[in-house]
């Protein structure tokens, strides 16, 4: 979708992202605001996009996996009536000072239509809704953050409640994530923007983003009263099995170093024992060196500790 959006006067959907995360892939929130104060300014600016190339293939893909991601929906939900535009104006919230260029208006009649969520739920939608298209050649299975902000975002200028990401991933798979609105995410997204015009407004900057900097760690104990999921047990569960995966990790491996000590005695490499087959050799390869490419892609990271 081309950019709608007027620099300097109304914040757009691909910058709500950093505004409210502090940093993306892309950029972060001090760009974008130093982008915006240069536009006010009439400062000239060579456009220097960090990723060219994927920015360049997500417009060129970007019809066809519209195209796709309705023909697939229509498969899914065979009796629904599923029409798909690309709007050509900008949905704008004039009093909050965004702008949205959305990607495509989706719109469901006759019989709603369902989508499976991360969690396996299925998703009802009606009426009309947002689709937005991307493609994703790092894909981990799961809508990221800045989607998450990007759709809200829209809705916040569109007043509409709800919305699709279609995401053409590295495999060549569709995957279709549902965006109920939040509206607590909603009111984040707003007071960030507004944050965003004052410092706009007064001359300040945003605090220099660390990657030292570690995020507070919040109690969610309360949030999850009503949760259908028993995440005391959860927790639980991943503890013990990380200690009985790092217990069995190391019993195969002193398995296979005496089953290697058997086959140096008797100086094989290949053997057979009743219904196995052994390979235990050693073979010369070319040593390589990892070197960086300067492109950035999203890499994810969990832990879980029990704290006495």
């Amino acid at each position: 979708m081309p950019k709608l959006t007027k620099t300097g006067y109304e914040i757009g959907s691909s910058e709500a992202p950093a505004i409210v995360l502090g940093k993306t892939v892309f950029n972060t929130n001090q760009e974008v605001l130093t982008n915006h104060r240069d536009a006010i300014n009439k400062v000239e600016r060579i456009e220097n996009f960090r990723y060219p190339k994927a920015l360049r293939r997500g417009t060129h893909l970007e019809h066809g996996v519209a195209d796709w991601a309705k023909e697939e929906l229509e498969i899914l939900n065979a009796h629904s009536n599923i029409y798909m535009y690309e709007p050509k104006e900008v949905f704008q919230n004039i009093g909050e000072k965004m702008g949205a260029s959305i990607d495509r208006i989706i719109e469901i009649s006759e019989v709603p239509i369902q989508i499976e969520d991360t969690n396996g739920d299925r998703v009802t939608f009606m009426g009309t809704g947002i689709m937005e298209i991307k493609t994703d050649f790092y894909h981990q299975g799961k809508i990221k953050p800045e989607w998450l902000i990007q759709v809200h975002h829209q809705m916040i200028c569109s007043g509409l409640t709800w919305g699709i990401v279609a995401c053409l991933d590295q495999k060549g798979s569709l995957n279709f994530y549902p965006v109920e609105k939040n509206d607590a995410l909603c009111t984040v997204i707003v007071e960030k923007i507004s944050e965003f015009w004052y410092l706009l407004e007064y001359g300040g900057d945003y605090k220099e983003f660390s990657e030292k900097d570690k995020p507070e760690l919040v109690d969610i104990e309360e949030k999850l009263v009503n949760s259908n999921h028993d995440f005391e047990q959860l927790c639980s569960d991943y503890t013990t099995a990380s200690s009985e995966a790092r217990k069995w990790s190391k019993t195969k491996d002193e398995v296979k170093s005496a089953i290697q000590d058997v086959l140096d005695t008797l100086r094989l490499t290949h053997a057979k024992f009743q219904n196995f087959e052994i390979i235990s050799e050693t073979k010369l390869k070319e040593k390589k060196k990892m070197i960086g490419t300067g492109e950035m892609q999203e890499s994810y990271s969990f832990s879980l500790k029990e704290k006495n």
